[in-house]
């Protein structure tokens, strides 16, 4: 596949977005559509939250572009067994929701039903978790069973785990325009030439979105496009993953490049169930807000967390193409920075 037209792929989809964004942003504004007060600390007030809107519709815009300048005259092989309108409409009810609460709101636990059914019909669509990889082991095939729950876990998982991260300004869009130029370097080496272009699009998509999101903010994410970009990015990993080569590990590969906002997942779980939180929740006690604590700009606070997330990405590509002593030391890496941040946070306390 010429690596012009992928790049053409990226530069059109970042221009798309980045038009469309700067003309929604001058009709919000000019009719002043703002967002009500949030009363969470460091949200600033006269931001919207219609992010969701333009990334939705530059993917839609792009994607129809690409289907028809592009496709025609490439050779690439087809989605196979995956059912993309079915894929499609699973996006469009996860941004249709992200977009009901960013104006409306709804109970978090509303919210994860509607989560576990977009990403059913991800599973129904092709879309699965079929092994189970143990480093440095093998794969272990799975039941029918394993692989539906687990596909659905993962999928509302990662999801979730990019509308955490989203807390202040650029660093969601920022994690996620890494993870997804990191799937599409694996999936270029892997010659998975359709999964390049979704990943140009996506990466293209937020990079034209990124100079309004970044520190200080014009335009909030918001669910909606948080939500979106997290789901594409679940099944982009798992499209990834279904490749036939280096099994043992595949799963691993996704998990290191999205590690950041996995760990802080993880974290925020473990912390509201040991303070007998509902943990769907929110509350101030993640990273960027424990930076912030601490007196270190929102700018700084986005660019250190942003570049944390950039090593491990490159950490994940490397790990499918280097010895078994090298992914080892990677691992070692991945775990000592994760333990010196939680330990400046405050999240360990050894005595």
């Amino acid at each position: 596949m010429n690596a012009i037209v992928i790049a053409e792929t990226f530069v059109i989809s970042g221009l798309i977005s980045f038009v469309l964004t700067l003309t929604l942003a001058k009709l919000v504004f000019k009719n002043g559509l703002f967002n009500r007060f949030n009363s969470r600390i460091f949200q600033e007030n006269h931001t919207p939250r219609i992010g969701g809107i333009s990334i939705f519709s530059s993917l839609f815009v792009s994607l129809v572009l690409a289907r028809i300048m592009v496709f025609p005259h490439i050779s690439i092989p087809s989605a196979g067994t995956v059912d993309i309108p079915l894929v499609f409409i699973a996006l469009l009810i996860i941004f249709s929701l992200g977009l009901y609460d960013d104006f409306i709101g709804t109970a978090a636990w509303k919210k994860f039903l509607v989560q576990v059914m977009a990403a059913s019909m991800i599973y129904f669509a092709g879309l699965q978790i079929g092994e189970l990889s143990i480093p440095f082991i093998g794969s272990q095939g799975i039941s029918v069973f394993t692989s539906f729950v687990l596909t659905i876990l993962w999928i509302c998982f990662i999801t979730n785990a990019i509308n955490i991260v989203d807390g202040i300004d650029g660093l969601a869009t920022g994690i996620a325009f890494i993870a997804a130029v990191s799937m599409g370097v694996l999936a270029f080496l892997s010659a998975q030439f359709l999964l390049v272009l979704m990943a140009a699009v996506l990466s293209g998509v937020i990079l034209g979105f990124y100079p309004f999101n970044f520190p200080r903010a014009k335009i909030y994410l918001g669910d909606s496009g948080s939500m979106v970009i997290g789901f594409i990015l679940a099944c982009l990993s798992m499209a990834a993953v279904q490749r036939k080569a280096s099994l043992a590990i595949v799963l691993l590969i996704p998990i290191i490049i999205l590690f950041l906002p996995i760990l802080e997942t993880v974290i925020t779980i473990i912390r509201r169930i040991r303070k007998k939180q509902n943990i769907f929740q929110g509350d101030t006690g993640h990273f960027h807000y424990r930076f912030l604590q601490k007196k270190i700009s929102e700018t700084k606070t986005t660019l250190i967390l942003t570049s944390i997330s950039f090593v491990f990405s490159i950490f994940g590509v490397m790990f499918e193409y280097v010895n078994t002593e090298i992914r080892i030391l990677l691992l070692v890496a991945i775990f000592g920075i994760c333990f010196a941040l939680l330990k400046f946070l405050g999240y360990l306390k050894l005595t």
